[in-house]
């Protein structure tokens, strides 16, 4: 497993589009059609982005823009 912790907007959709990518194996495809392309992902999204909790915010407020993304090598 693979996991980034991002603390900026920027760094997680740099994060969000790579795992997308590789998740996706580089298709291109649209969405509704079935893949012609041959793409095989590399890796599986395990879950959504997760957040910090109310808890970890009151305690440090500077962990409210964090987001932790993780895959896993297939």
């Amino acid at each position: 497993r693979v996991a980034v912790l991002s603390y900026h907007s920027g760094e997680d959709r740099i994060v969000k589009s790579r795992f997308r990518q590789h998740a996706t194996g580089g298709c291109e495809c649209p969405v509704h059609l079935p893949c012609g392309c041959g793409a095989v992902s590399t890796v599986r999204l395990v879950r959504s982005a997760a957040k910090p909790s109310a808890d970890e915010q009151t305690m440090n407020p500077r962990s409210t823009s964090a987001r932790l993304r993780v895959v896993e090598v297939i």
